[in-house]
């Protein structure tokens, strides 16, 4: 049994989309590197219809899931923002309230710091 069961956390997901398999890599490894999210998933591709300009597009994506906390979810997505080749990424927090206690003070002790280059 853990000393910390599942508790309240601080834990967030940023939800970003992203054209490319390459453009996800940069994303989430760049955003593990520099200590600003913990973990990185990605999803495969997925097709995305949206209207803009006028006109309705289809493109096809693939979906980065980065996981930090809030304190750092700021700082995060104007990382992300500086390195997304879109003019308006779409960048979304969602909160996740619990989570399993050893891994969220893990991704805890991941956030923030020195990073890699360091």
């Amino acid at each position: 049994m853990t000393s910390k069961p599942f508790d309240r956390s601080d834990m967030v997901f940023l939800y970003v989309t992203v054209p490319d398999m390459e453009i996800a890599r940069l994303i989430g490894g760049g955003a593990v590197r520099e200590r600003l999210a913990a973990c990185a998933n990605i999803f495969p591709q997925m097709t995305a219809i949206y209207e803009w300009d006028g006109d309705i597009e289809e493109e096809n994506e693939l979906i980065v899931i980065l996981k930090t906390t809030s304190d750092t979810a700021p700082q995060l997505a104007g990382w992300i923002t500086e390195h997304h080749p879109y003019d308006v990424p779409c960048i979304l927090e969602i909160p996740l309230g619990r989570g399993n206690g050893p891994y969220v003070d893990w991704l805890c002790s991941q956030v923030g710091g020195t990073t890699a280059a360091n």
